[in-house]
């Protein structure tokens, strides 16, 4: 189905018939990115995407839900490139650490500008319920990836360590952003090596 069979209607939510829904929240994402969430407004959207306002409002009431949305639309697409990366390693204990592979691509991206779920959690996570939670759904997403690839190595008390090699992730992604430091994700691998070696 197309919007040309309910020309009336913006959107039907994330999964909306409406291209024009689509469109907004993938120019937002970038924007929020790029440039912070505090820096870009709804008009600096607009502006952007090529959407007039108050359609714009239409479909997003206010920033905060237009900032879930994006966060929504991240979320899927780095779980779904994580697991990706997982997948394709070639033995259990690999595909755990294939997520730290994953991490140290991505720091070393010229773009790279740190975690917009810590950005956007430390802006909106105490007055927006719905980034809030958001942000709390894609962190413990990734920590239950980690656990199953744990899981699948036969590793003792694996959610236990899971949970470690998850703040391990976190960790990587902070020092990362805040000191710079692209090989954050190759310190964070050594150190989960000696975790699953340990077996504790």
């Amino acid at each position: 189905m197309t919007t040309a069979d309910s020309p009336e209607r913006e959107h039907d939510g994330p999964e909306g018939e409406d291209p024009a829904y689509a469109h907004v929240v993938a120019v937002a994402d970038d924007l929020f990115y790029t440039h912070g969430i505090r820096a870009v407004t709804m008009r600096y959207v607009r502006d952007e995407a090529g959407i007039p306002l108050k359609r714009l409002y239409r479909m997003f009431p206010s920033k905060e839900v237009l900032v879930a949305a994006s966060l929504r639309r991240r979320d899927e697409t780095a779980r779904t490139a994580i697991q990706e990366r997982v997948d394709a390693a070639e033995n259990p204990t690999e595909k755990v650490l294939a997520v730290f592979d994953f991490l140290n691509d991505w720091f070393h991206q010229p773009g790279f500008r740190g975690c917009v779920f810590v950005d956007a959690f430390g802006q909106l996570g105490g007055t927006s319920p719905e980034v809030h939670d958001v942000v709390v759904r894609h962190k413990r997403s990734l920590r239950d990836l980690v656990i199953r690839a744990v899981e699948e190595m036969g590793v003792p008390n694996a959610p236990v360590v899971g949970a470690q090699l998850a703040v391990l992730v976190d960790g990587a992604m902070a020092h990362a952003t805040i000191a710079g430091d692209p090989d954050a994700a190759r310190y964070a691998q050594r150190a989960a090596r000696t975790v699953l070696n340990s077996g504790e």
